[in-house]
């Protein structure tokens, strides 16, 4: 999934999605999160950022608001792993976007990238807003790649001005909600 920005620094889905070059073995040597403060709560295994800062994020986002909250403990319950990652490589216009890694065995693995010069608010509203897709692949069984991907948003996704580029209204709201519960 790829995001641009659109009113109000939303972003939006891209279906066109490549196989980012991370093998299932690297995904292996990202630690899971754990407590970052005794009065933080757990972040569970399922939602891993890519570095102890991007871990202490989303500590923050848990921490700070029951929407972000709410989609770690629910992607925690699935068969969905996504690595997050805040990095400088997302396409000039887009403020995050989400790709298939892989699938092994009952497990499917994403990669989420959030802009890193976004605001903190802002960039933990743009997690949320991919976590929220995450967990929408996490309700579909079948999306076991890249296509499979591509197909589930074509069907449930709000096209975007560019070509393969999808949305959904529940991740907008899900960012615009977790942006208000941090301000």
């Amino acid at each position: 999934m790829t995001f641009r920005r659109i009113a109000h620094r939303a972003t939006c889905f891209t279906a066109a999605l490549a196989v980012l070059p991370v093998a299932p073995a690297a995904a292996t040597e990202i630690d899971p999160v754990i407590d970052i403060d005794p009065q933080s709560r757990h972040i569970g295994s399922h939602v891993r950022g890519a570095t102890p800062q991007v871990n202490k994020l989303i500590a923050r986002g848990i921490k700070g608001s029951r929407t972000f909250a709410r989609l770690v403990e629910e992607l925690n319950k699935s068969n969905v792993i996504v690595y997050l990652q805040v990095s400088r490589d997302v396409p000039v216009g887009l403020d995050g976007r989400l790709a298939f890694m892989t699938s092994v065995g009952p497990l499917r693995y994403l990669h989420a990238q959030v802009r890193d010069n976004l605001p903190t608010d802002l960039l933990l509203a743009t997690a949320a807003h991919e976590l929220q897709h995450a967990l929408e692949v996490a309700q579909h069984e079948h999306v076991r790649d890249s296509d499979d991907l591509a197909v589930l948003y074509q069907r449930i996704g709000i096209p975007g001005h560019s070509h393969k580029r999808y949305d959904t209204a529940a991740a907008r709201d899900t960012g615009r909600r977790v942006r208000q519960e941090l301000s």
